[in-house]
C-alpha cells in the first residue's frame, strides 16, 4: 500500500480514537438524539448541503462530499432536542490531504432521549466513509456504519447498514449531490432507509444557497410509508473570521415548518466553533433543536 494512504489512514484512526475514548468516558453524564441529527452547519441552513457536504456533513449527508475540499479535521458536535429532551454526541475525524485527494472519515455517536411520557432510549452509532474523486466534476463516495440501538418497545436493533453518495460538479458555481441512505434495512427510525439530493450555488465566493429533498421510510405509522422532507438555506462568510447562515424547511416525518440559524466563528488555520438553531413555526408538537460544534484544524504532511 502507497505511504500516503496509510498515513491517512493512520491519522484518522490516531484521531477517533483518541475522541471515542474521550466520548465514551463523557457518557455517563452526557445524553444524547440521533433521528434529527444533521450537524451544527448544516442544521443553520436547514438540514440541507447534501450537494457540498465536506467535512464531517460528509459522513452524515453525503460521503461523496468529503474530497470536495483539501482538508484535515478533527470534530466534536452536540446537540439538544427539547421535545423528546434528546441529545447527541458526536465525534470525528475526517481527512481529504492525500496525494489523489481520496477522502476518508471515522466517526462515532452516541444517543439518548427521556421523553416525559416514555422511556428513555439509548444508541450507539460508529462506522466509516470514504471518498474518490474523478476528474474534479465526479465524486462517488460510500459510508458504512455499525448502529446498536434499543427501542422504547425494549426491542434491540443491532448491525450493519451502509450509504452511498455522489455528486456532480459540472461548474466551479455549482454542485449537484444524490445520496441513499440505510440501504440494508435495519427496521428502526434511527437509522432510516431513505433517499435524497440537493443543489448548491455559489453566486459569488462570499454566498453559498443550498436546497435539498429528503424521502424518508417512516416506522410504526401504517397510514404512511414515505415523508418528504424540503430544506434550504444560505451561508455567508465574512472573510476568514465568521460566517452566518439562515434557513428551513419542512419535516415530513413530523409535518412541522421551521425556521434555523446559524454561525461560525473561526480562528485563522487553527480550527472553528459552530453554532446551530432550528425552531418550529406550524404544526403540532412544536421543538427547538440546538447545536454545537468544535473543530480543530490538522495540518496536512
Amino acid at each position: 500500500m502507497p505511504p500516503y494512504y496509510l498515513s491517512m489512514a493512520s491519522r484518522i484512526l490516531v484521531s477517533s480514537l483518541a475522541f471515542l475514548l474521550g466520548g465514551l468516558a463523557l457518557s455517563a453524564k452526557v445524553r444524547a438524539d440521533g433521528t434529527l441529527f444533521p450537524g451544527t452547519r448544516p442544521l443553520g441552513v436547514g438540514g440541507a448541503m447534501r450537494a457540498v457536504a465536506t467535512g464531517d456533513s460528509g459522513p452524515m449527508l453525503n460521503p461523496s462530499g468529503i474530497s470536495l475540499m483539501r482538508s484535515y479535521a478533527v470534530e466534536g458536535g452536540y446537540q439538544y432536542g427539547k421535545t423528546l429532551d434528546s441529545h447527541d454526541l458526536r465525534l470525528s475525524a475526517v481527512d481529504s490531504t492525500s496525494a489523489f485527494n481520496l477522502g476518508g472519515a471515522l466517526y462515532y455517536t452516541y444517543h439518548r432521549d427521556s421523553p416525559v411520557d416514555g422511556v428513555t432510549q439509548i444508541g450507539h452509532l460508529a462506522g466509516g466513509s470514504l471518498s474518490f474523486p474523478f476528474l474534479d466534476k465526479i465524486y462517488l463516495g460510500a459510508n458504512i456504519k455499525y448502529v446498536h440501538f434499543q427501542d422504547a418497545a425494549d426491542v434491540k436493533h443491532a448491525g450493519f447498514t451502509f450509504d452511498a453518495g455522489l455528486t456532480v460538479r459540472p461548474l466551479p458555481q455549482v454542485s449537484l449531490g444524490a445520496v441513499a441512505y440505510n440501504l440494508r434495512e435495519l427496521d428502526t427510525p434511527w437509522a432510516p432507509r431513505g433517499y435524497g439530493g440537493g443543489i448548491a450555488l455559489l453566486p459569488f465566493p462570499a454566498l453559498l444557497l443550498v436546497f435539498d429533498v429528503v424521502s424518508t421510510k417512516v416506522y410504526g405509522e401504517p397510514s404512511r410509508d414515505q415523508a418528504l422532507q424540503y430544506m434550504g438555506g444560505g451561508e455567508f462568510s465574512l472573510g476568514n473570521t465568521a460566517a452566518i447562515r439562515a434557513g428551513g424547511g419542512h419535516d415530513g416525518l413530523t409535518r412541522n415548518g421551521y425556521v434555523s440559524a446559524g454561525i461560525t466563528l473561526l480562528a485563522a488555520d487553527l480550527g472553528a466553533v459552530d453554532f446551530g438553531l432550528r425552531q418550529d413555526v406550524s404544526g403540532e408538537g412544536k421543538t427547538t433543536l440546538i447545536g454545537v460544534s468544535a473543530r480543530l484544524f490538522v495540518p496536512s504532511q
